[in-house]
């Protein structure tokens, strides 16, 4: 096994020109529902904007768009790539993913494998991982992760967490270097929370397409325990087991509502908190990319942590040397 230190080379963003604000004819009976005060809106709240996927605009081409602005922020070519991790939800076709596609787009060489990671909403950090363990084992000099989310067109807009979806993509290089150094990483899977959020169709419901949905009881349930208190645990596990102080953290977390976040940053106190959410919203997935891409090149503390969750359930955290 090589010792040497692997990094997070270069990132890139990508979001659709389209702005959808808070004020949109959309979310007027959101709106309405938290101006009485009741419901599932009252948990969603925080961003002014989000972005919107064009009628037929691909998320491949976005999605790519975010993996050349990581080649080109990383000084490499498509020709450096190994491997291509990551997902994009929701996808053309149930099967294959349309990671595929973004192979095509890149121009990545046949030999360059592709790896799907289907671990809504930690696929980003999960590919980071499995890329860092691969160049670890000596099989690959260079990967690319990137993922990119368009569920603003598979949201059942009567809900309540509806209102903070946005589509973005993002993707990082990963390789060996000495600048945002891979550390380590931690997680913790809740099994007994399978089900309580899901992306499938919902005739009962009058929608036949596949669509996001918290389950009634258990969906707000996940949310309100794991969710609100398994990323702190995780992360000060994390920095416990490394020697790291919470005042040398930068955090970068999944990004749903500031209800979520504003307890997070109570709970884990990181030096500082960094974010895209006031104007992008939630994009799931490709939050944390996202704002990596936006901030890796500002940070100012000797660490950084980068913490998501899923609806396996499971959560993630992964730390980084700045």
């Amino acid at each position: 096994m090589s010792h040497a230190s692997f990094a997070l080379l270069g990132a890139g963003a990508a979001v659709p020109a389209r702005i959808r604000g808070n004020d949109h004819p959309l979310f007027e009976p959101l709106r309405r529902a938290a101006r009485e005060g009741g419901g599932e809106i009252a948990l969603f709240y925080g961003n002014r904007e989000r972005r919107e996927m064009e009628p037929g605009e691909s998320l491949a081409s976005l999605t790519a768009k975010a993996g050349q602005a990581a080649l080109q922020d990383a000084g490499l070519s498509a020709a450096d790539v190994d491997r291509l991790y990551g997902y994009l939800s929701v996808s053309e076709y149930i099967t294959p993913n349309a990671l595929y596609a973004v192979h095509q787009e890149l121009g990545l060489s046949q030999g360059a494998l592709v790896v799907p990671v289907q671990a809504d909403f930690v696929n980003f950090l999960m590919g980071v991982v499995l890329a860092w363990e691969a160049l670890r084992a000596g099989g690959i000099r260079h990967a690319l992760v990137a993922v990119g989310a368009a569920w603003t067109r598979n949201m059942d807009y009567t809900q309540g967490h509806a209102i903070g979806i946005g589509d973005g993509a993002g993707a990082a290089v990963v390789g060996p270097g000495d600048k945002l150094v891979l550390v380590d990483w931690a997680a913790d899977t809740f099994s007994d929370e399978y089900g309580a959020m899901t992306m499938r169709s919902r005739p009962e419901a009058g929608l036949d397409h596949p669509t996001y949905c918290l389950a009634p009881g258990s969906g707000v349930k996940a949310f309100l325990s794991s969710g609100m208190n398994g990323p702190p645990r995780l992360v000060e596990r994390l920095l416990a087991k490394n020697g790291v102080s919470r005042e040398d953290v930068t955090l970068i977390s999944h990004q749903a509502t500031r209800k979520l976040m504003d307890h997070w940053a109570e709970a884990i106190r990181p030096r500082e908190y960094v974010d895209t959410f006031a104007d992008y919203g939630n994009m799931v997935h490709a939050s944390i990319p996202v704002t990596l891409a936006r901030f890796h090149r500002q940070l100012r503390t000797k660490y950084l942590v980068m913490v998501g969750l899923g609806i396996g359930a499971h959560q993630m955290a992964v730390l980084v040397r700045v």
